[in-house]
């Protein structure tokens, strides 16, 4: 009898989580065509509904719930593997077992952040033009951002998170018009990132939790590193899937902020942009030249520590991991898409 009933709650459990995702993944590809309907019933309508309350309950503990879930989620994934190796499960049940949990880890993913993959981007939410691709203008903006990030320059030694992310929200709410975010989302309190060393063996400063929606930083991250990485995960936690938007975001905020530190940190976060970006072009070397000596060195300070910190396999392992998620949720850029920032930033400086 109990196992009749387990049996049926199985059938029914599977045939429920695959039917949810089969809906879940019908409504990605409507968004993938009309970008404008997922705008408005989903980013500007259900997710800061969602944002609000999973900020609400995540609050109320000072570690990570996202780690914590993924954390259950591999044990419980190696303690049914180990199960069924020595024949205490049935192959078939562990199949269903599997897809049961890959099908409502999918959907929980979309529905509680994921769908914002498929709203406008931008340069159409923004109303911004678009920069042509002119050698000539990207050097130009280039030694525009040098003497910004030279005149913001201050020394940051040390930074209080807490200071740093009630600047932050403020600065999103303020800004919530333009940057077209609701302005009550931004108030999820940072959580450290639990395994922080093995993050930065990959080089990662920080990440977004999307099925508790929390802002993670790294416990080593330098302090000078924190107001940039922190907006940027927060521009996440608002809606902002695209790498290269929230790089955007963050630049933006913290620039607008009359807080000095902010403006310094993300400047000297997006200087590494145009570097890459210009590096290869006639004029680079006498820009570069420009660039006061403080900011120089904590530029190539930010750079070794990272280095020091970086195991070379788990960053590449990383790196491919990370591709593969931002491409299969439809970022055909994958990893270069960080880079983004750059047309952004000419973007704006076009419509100004």
């Amino acid at each position: 009898m109990i196992k009749k009933l387990l049996k049926k709650y199985v059938f029914t459990t599977l045939s429920l989580s695959l039917v949810l995702a089969l809906m879940v993944f019908a409504v990605t590809r409507m968004g993938l065509h009309h970008p404008g309907w997922m705008e408005s019933w989903y980013s500007q309508g259900f997710y800061p509904l969602v944002i609000t309350g999973l900020s609400a309950f995540s609050n109320l503990f000072p570690f990570s719930l996202d780690d914590l879930f993924y954390g259950i989620l591999l044990s419980g994934g190696l303690f049914i593997t180990v199960w069924v190796l020595i024949r205490r499960m049935a192959w078939l049940q562990y199949f269903k077992c599997l897809v049961i949990t890959l099908a409502l880890t999918y959907s929980l993913f979309n529905i509680l952040w994921g769908f914002n993959y498929y709203r406008n981007d931008l340069t159409t939410r923004l109303e911004l033009q678009t920069a042509e691709a002119n050698v000539e203008e990207l050097m130009k903006v280039f030694g525009w951002l040098i003497e910004k990030v030279n005149s913001s320059y201050t020394p940051i030694y040390t930074i209080d998170e807490t200071e740093v992310r009630d600047l932050l929200a403020s600065a999103y709410r303020e800004h919530a018009d333009f940057l077209k975010i609701d302005r009550i989302s931004a108030q999820g309190h940072p959580k450290v990132i639990t395994l922080s060393r093995l993050f930065a063996s990959a080089t990662i400063s920080g990440y977004y939790g999307p099925f508790f929606g929390e802002v993670h930083v790294n416990r080593y991250m330098l302090p000078l590193e924190l107001p940039a990485v922190m907006a940027h995960e927060m521009a996440h936690q608002l809606g902002i899937t695209s790498e290269a938007e929230a790089n955007f975001y963050a630049w933006y905020v913290c620039t607008h902020s009359a807080d000095k530190r902010l403006a310094y940190s993300a400047n000297l976060y997006l200087l590494r942009y145009f570097a890459y970006a210009c590096y290869r072009y006639e004029g680079f070397r006498e820009l570069v030249k420009n660039i006061r000596y403080e900011v120089r060195h904590d530029f190539y300070k930010s750079q070794f520590h990272w280095m020091q910190l970086m195991n070379r396999r788990v960053d590449m392992v990383a790196e491919k991991v990370n591709d593969a998620y931002l491409k299969s949720n439809s970022v055909e850029a994958g990893i270069d898409d960080y880079e983004g920032v750059v047309k952004y930033v000419m973007d704006l400086k076009t419509s100004e």
